[in-house]
């Protein structure tokens, strides 16, 4: 029999049909009531034991009545599934073993088998604590739960231990360094895992990182244990400390002869960042006293363009060395052993300018993205601004979909931590459910394998938030983990826009509209080119109902980066400042180029709706609610009141449109 039921319950909960596709169900416990019997597929299990079990708290009535809802709320979405895993038989119920397959049992069978690349397999499935994130309101099972996540986790403490002694037997030393790192994830008290990446960094030259990593052993023992490292740990520190680095070969951002030597080769896979040179804009205006705008453009860009976390930029002293020669690209990428270089040229004619860029793929010649800009010189020193800013934001989402594009026919064991969120915010920008269900699977992945980037911290929180609030997230236990990781993604970088961004979106999420607006603020003092915090600030403006404010941030976001994958959003929000405006027509407009920017994004639907209703356009609403009911099937008034976050003043008008669009 074809197992027609995917259960995953590490890291938190999800069910998929055999396709992959995500089955929603309505309310946390029939969540938890179909991750029991996933636990437990095979058993049969009486009515009586379960409500015990998950409805303790309340009259037998009642939790008769709440089992039944629930046992609905199954049947409803797996009754689609050939074979139905459900077995219902009067007073008891059951999963069909051969139609399920569920993480957690196929993690306890592969450790069955001791040959590591059975517990390699079964620890790429621990992705977190059982149930991770779910809110349980019984106390029944939250005792359950409480032992199994402890006896599990044991059992992977045990596994990485088991796979850690395996590896330095076989001498695979950074294999044993990744394992380390997990295992430590898990459990900081695992003494062994810290003397291992110290070793590790040791032997990597990187003396500071292995006592760091002493100092953080050295920490958690004396905070949990109330001990001091042992003399194993002691020794292997005067080891360390008394070696010295290798002394570089003069490798810095500028470059260096031994780029020089790599050729035409991908950079080497230990290379967190992709490179981006700028060259100097070339002076086609026949005049050298314009040489100093091009120059101007290029070291402002240059400087803009080190504002962006995801690149390395190299130097100014290294590209401008190029000014006047005609060197070919691949020469350059030798030298200076770079992956990208933007391009570009200042004409002058009269009292006009137009400026021209181009990014061009080092390795292989492609184009990214080439632009003219056409331009008065009024305030020569705004101009500058203006366009620096606008090439910015503009090439920023063409390098991260080249980076996704780049790591496509690569294995997902073979990513970096740069690759998978480079790989996730491509799924993401596509904005439909299906896809922003990739990106939080392989952003988990990056949170999970690389557990002190902060990156992968802070788009996961975003990208959970964001699926829960246009609804593609039938529930919102997620949403404290995603505030989890946000601030831990501010600890592990605190300069990171990215970060801060998370954070608002966080508190937008709360309506704390003075909260979101600061993060987003503090985004922007980090990043001024950084078009996705206006728009979310924009975001955050429009949903309490400041409109005016909201428009003109939005409009920003739009003007930085005309492409951007997230656009449809904007347009979304113009449309919800629009609607607070009572300039109904002119949202409607807004919300529909969103709709036809991303036709899967719920939250430009919703708006639409409720803008035709008030607009008084009767006989477009109908269609309109159909289509939002057919992408959001549990769309409610309930469930806008709950997940969608207006503010208290803002609220009620929302409302009054979604109700006179005919939602109940």
């Amino acid at each position: 029999m074809p197992t027609s039921l995917r259960l995953t319950l590490f890291g938190g909960f999800q069910a998929r049909d055999s396709a992959g596709g995500k089955i929603a169900l309505e309310g946390t416990k029939a969540s938890l009531l179909l991750a029991y019997l996933g636990l437990r597929s095979g058993e049969v299990h009486s009515r009586e034991k379960l409500i015990g079990l998950l409805w303790s708290n309340r009259g037998e009535s009642q939790a008769r009545g709440s089992l039944r809802q629930a046992l609905w709320a199954l049947r409803r979405a797996l009754k689609r599934l050939d074979p139905c895993p459900l077995i219902v038989d009067g007073e008891t119920l059951a999963l069909d073993p051969a139609a399920v397959e569920t993480d957690v049992v196929t993690f306890e069978g592969l450790l069955g088998d001791n040959a590591p690349q059975a517990l390699e397999a079964a620890l790429a499935l621990y992705r977190g604590g059982l149930l991770e994130g779910l809110r349980v309101a019984d106390p029944a099972f939250e005792r359950f739960l409480r032992a199994e996540r402890e006896r599990l986790h044991e059992l992977a403490v045990v596994s990485f231990t088991r796979l850690l002694g395996h590896q330095l037997q076989t001498a695979a030393r950074d294999a044993a360094a990744t394992t380390a790192k997990r295992l430590l994830t898990i459990d900081p008290l695992q003494e062994a895992a810290h003397r291992v990446l110290m070793e590790h960094f040791a032997n990597e030259g990187q003396v500071g990182l292995a006592v760091k990593q002493y100092q953080t052993c050295r920490d958690a023992l004396r905070q949990e244990l109330d001990v001091e490292p042992d003399v194993e740990t002691e020794r292997l520190l005067a080891r360390v400390r008394l070696s010295r680095p290798r002394t570089p070969d003069a490798v810095t951002h500028d470059g260096d002869a031994q780029e020089a030597e790599r050729g035409d080769r991908e950079p080497s896979p230990r290379q967190e960042k992709p490179s981006i040179a700028v060259l100097p804009f070339l002076n086609l205006s026949g005049d050298p006293e314009q040489e100093y705008f091009s120059d101007g453009i290029t070291e402002d860009i240059i400087t803009a363009l080190s504002r962006l976390r995801w690149f390395l930029v190299i130097a100014r002293n290294s590209t401008f060395v190029y000014k006047g020669k005609a060197v070919d690209i691949k020469q350059i990428r030798r030298e200076l052993g770079v992956r990208y270089i933007l391009e570009g040229s200042v004409r002058k004619a009269g009292n006009r300018l137009r400026i021209s860029a181009q990014l061009v793929d080092a390795l292989s010649g492609t184009h990214h993205w080439a632009q003219h800009y056409d331009r008065e010189i009024t305030d020569i020193f705004e101009l500058q601004d203006d366009i620096t800013q606008s090439v910015t934001a503009a090439i920023e989402p063409k390098l991260v979909a080249a980076e996704a594009m780049r790591s496509q026919n690569r294995s997902a064991q073979d990513l970096g931590a740069w690759d998978l969120v480079m790989r996730a915010l491509a799924h993401y920008g596509r904005m439909t459910a299906s896809e922003s269900d990739k990106a939080i699977e392989i952003l988990r992945q990056a949170v999970w394998q690389f557990p002190d980037y902060g990156p992968a911290h802070s788009l996961l929180a975003f990208a959970l938030i964001g699926s829960g609030h246009v609804g593609w997230t039938p529930e919102s236990h997620d949403y404290h983990h995603a505030a989890r990781l946000a601030r831990r993604a501010a600890e592990l970088d605190d300069e990171d826009p990215w970060a801060h961004l998370a954070l608002g979106y966080v508190a937008f999420r709360e309506r704390q509209t003075d909260e979101a607006v600061r993060e987003y603020m503090r985004a922007l003092d980090l990043d001024p080119n950084f078009a996705t915090a206006y728009g979310y600030l924009g975001w955050a403006l429009a949903f309490d109902g400041q409109s005016e404010d909201a428009i003109r941030h939005l409009q920003q976001a739009l003007r930085m980066s005309p492409h951007d994958p997230l656009k449809a959003a904007f347009y979304s929000g113009t449309c919800v400042a629009d609607y607070y405006a009572r300039r109904y027509d002119e949202g409607i407009e807004w919300g529909r180029k969103a709709i036809r920017e991303r036709p899967g994004l719920t939250a430009a639907h919703r708006i639409l709706c409720a803008s035709l209703a008030q607009a008084g356009r009767t006989e477009e609403t109908p269609a309109a609610m159909a289509r939002l009911r057919e992408i959001q099937p549990n769309v409610s008034i309930a469930w806008i009141e709950q997940h969608v976050p207006y503010t208290a003043r803002a609220m009620p008008h929302f409302l009054d449109g979604m109700r006179k669009a005919g939602l109940e």
